[in-house]
């Protein structure tokens, strides 16, 4: 799909749905997901992309603090699991930010991890 007949409608959705995530995880994804899905085939495309990533990120906080606890009540905290605890959030807020200016332009993004679980 050419940015050019990408609707000014489903640019917005997706630029929202993308900030939506960065900031507020599954939830704003899917708040941005059920709105914006049925404006078109870009926006449809794009929401569910940041709900996908959306759940990739849920899946690594709940990994990383399962690791972390685990690892806590085994040994004393290590600086690299905390940075661990750190890097998911900031890929989620960096990744979604450079997905809500590509959706701007009118084009397609693909967060570089995410697993497609939503179709």
């Amino acid at each position: 799909m050419s940015p050019s007949t990408v609707s000014p409608e489903e640019r917005t959705g997706a630029f929202a749905t993308y900030l939506l995530t960065a900031f507020l995880g599954v939830i704003g994804a899917l708040i941005g997901w059920a709105i914006f899905k049925d404006k078109g085939a870009f926006a449809k495309d794009q929401t569910t992309e940041a709900l996908n990533w959306a759940i990739t990120a849920m899946i690594a906080y709940i990994a990383i603090w399962i690791l972390i606890t685990v690892l806590v009540m085994a040994v004393s905290p290590n600086a690299l699991f905390s940075l661990l605890g750190l890097l998911v959030p900031l890929a989620n807020l960096v990744l979604s930010i450079i997905g809500a200016l590509k959706a701007n332009k009118g084009s397609a993004y693909r967060y570089p991890f995410a697993l497609r679980l939503i179709k």
